[in-house]
């Protein structure tokens, strides 16, 4: 039968959704059960067969794969910009109080700082969130 002509249409379909929606990796899973299903319909099994190791492959590899190669994915991924400052160390270069901002350096860059505590020129901190053009900070312990 003729059959891996719609196994073939369907891999390419969910390998195009899945180009298209990247990290979500469902369609991914969808396409390699298509392209077994092909593959055993090249070696002449029937459709119900075919049809069985579609399914059987999609949700193993939504199972066991799809989590494997979302951890993975999400390892890689950067922060850029001010998100990247977030937990870094900066040095304190003007003081801060508590009711007033003060100066840190880091990266090579002088940011205002705001912190709920009274911190002294030369000691370290370290980045909690921005806030506009000004880091949060907390003391280093």
């Amino acid at each position: 039968m003729l059959s891996w002509y719609i196994w073939l249409f369907l891999f390419l379909i969910f390998l195009g959704i899945e180009i298209i929606t990247t990290g979500v990796f469902y369609f991914l899973c969808l396409s390699t059960g298509a392209l077994f299903a092909m593959l055993f319909s090249l070696l002449g099994a029937s459709f119900n067969v075919e049809l069985i190791v579609f399914c059987t492959v999609s949700v193993v590899s939504i199972l066991l794969i799809r989590p494997l190669l979302k951890k993975y994915i999400d390892k890689k991924k950067i922060q850029t910009n001010v998100d990247a400052l977030i937990g870094a160390q900066a040095e304190v270069i003007e003081p801060i109080t508590i009711n007033k901002h003060g100066k840190v350096k880091i990266a090579g860059e002088i940011w205002l700082a705001v912190c709920d505590e009274n911190i002294a020129i030369g000691d370290k901190v370290f980045v909690e969130s921005v806030d506009g053009t000004k880091l949060v900070v907390k003391k280093n312990i």
